[in-house]
């Protein structure tokens, strides 16, 4: 059975062992999003005391095996879009390769859009690189709606999603 519970210090390693080894992942499928240097224990540490955000993991038999955070606002990615009023923002939303396939991602988005409209939040929002057409396609079937396509200065294409 899974379990989502708060991020604690004492999580840090495993969060970041899983993290580098989704982006080991996502760079190994030529999607240039996700870098495994660009993840370190002090940076984790610091994502798990922030008061900003809410970090989570999925646990099953003790063992972390998803994550994600949620934010109440997220300008930097949403910018006019942004609604600190009435949306939550998921990001760092990962399942370890072991567990892929078995349902923990769906669980676990699940459980956090859950947890957003716990908060009194209408929209539950999320953005991923425009060409992981797979993530793009499982964004879609789990309801979300394409709401833009934002071009970076740096040539990322991200698409905005969001769920009522």
């Amino acid at each position: 059975m899974l379990e989502v519970l708060p991020a604690r210090l004492t999580d840090g390693p495993e969060i970041l062992e899983l993290w580098t080894g989704a982006a080991r992942w996502i760079q190994a499928k030529g999607i240039n999003q996700w870098h495994p240097d660009e993840f370190n224990l002090a940076k984790t540490e610091q994502l798990i005391v922030d008061r900003e955000l809410e970090l989570f993991v999925a646990k099953m038999d003790g063992i972390i095996i998803g994550t994600l955070y949620i934010c109440w606002s997220d300008p930097v990615v949403w910018g006019d879009l942004n609604d600190a009023v009435s949306s939550g923002y998921i990001h760092r939303f990962a399942v370890k390769r072991s567990h892929l396939g078995q349902g923990v991602g769906r669980e676990l988005l699940l459980w956090a859009e859950d947890y957003i409209r716990r908060k009194g939040k209408k929209q539950i929002r999320l953005d991923c690189m425009a060409d992981n057409e797979r993530l793009n396609q499982y964004y879609v079937t789990s309801g979300y709606i394409h709401k833009k396509l934002l071009h970076w200065d740096n040539g990322w294409k991200i698409n905005l999603y969001e769920k009522e």
